[in-house]
């Protein structure tokens, strides 16, 4: 569950959305209008636990911050790969968030915003449109807020046509 919590110290006074014990400050308050942008040596890149819907597995890629507090936004490039030189696996994940704005997140050490990254049922297409390939992993990366980053992530994508969906980052740690 999501709520609001007020967080003051003398002199300041500012919201933030609490989110699975992670604090991600609101874009309105005083803070979060100076944090400075992240950079891709504070974040640290993970995945939640899939949860599947409809013929598509969602699992959540979980962006923590390590350093101090920082600002991202976005929706991050995801790519299957596969061997050790993490060769690309198909096409890039799209992005089912074209056309609506992005939201700046400022995020404090130690909490977390995360992306629904979406894995289409190989056997939702043809075998011959898709040709389902195994995936060890993927590349995610997010302008300079996330250089190329390795997440080990068992999947299975289509070789021959985008089987694999992203959106713009969230408050948390679900995707969601």
């Amino acid at each position: 569950m999501r709520s609001m919590r007020l967080l003051g110290s003398p002199g300041l006074l500012c919201a933030g959305l609490v989110t699975g014990g992670s604090v991600v400050l609101a874009q309105g308050s005083a803070f979060a209008a100076s944090a400075p942008s992240c950079v891709s040596a504070q974040m640290v890149v993970t995945h939640g636990q899939a949860q599947g819907t409809a013929r598509t597995t969602y699992i959540p890629l979980v962006f923590t911050n390590k350093g101090r507090a920082c600002a991202i936004w976005g929706v991050p490039a995801v790519q299957p790969v596969t061997g050790a030189h993490h060769s690309a696996v198909g096409p890039t994940a799209r992005n089912n968030s074209m056309g609506e704005m992005p939201v700046r997140h400022v995020v404090a050490r130690g909490a977390a915003v995360s992306v629904d990254f979406g894995v289409v049922d190989t056997g939702n297409y043809t075998a011959s449109s898709c040709v389902a390939r195994s995936a060890s992993g993927v590349i995610v990366s997010l302008g300079s807020f996330i250089h190329p980053t390795y997440v080990h992530l068992p999947i299975t994508v289509c070789a021959r046509r985008v089987s694999v969906t992203t959106k713009m980052i969230v408050p948390g740690v679900d995707g969601y």
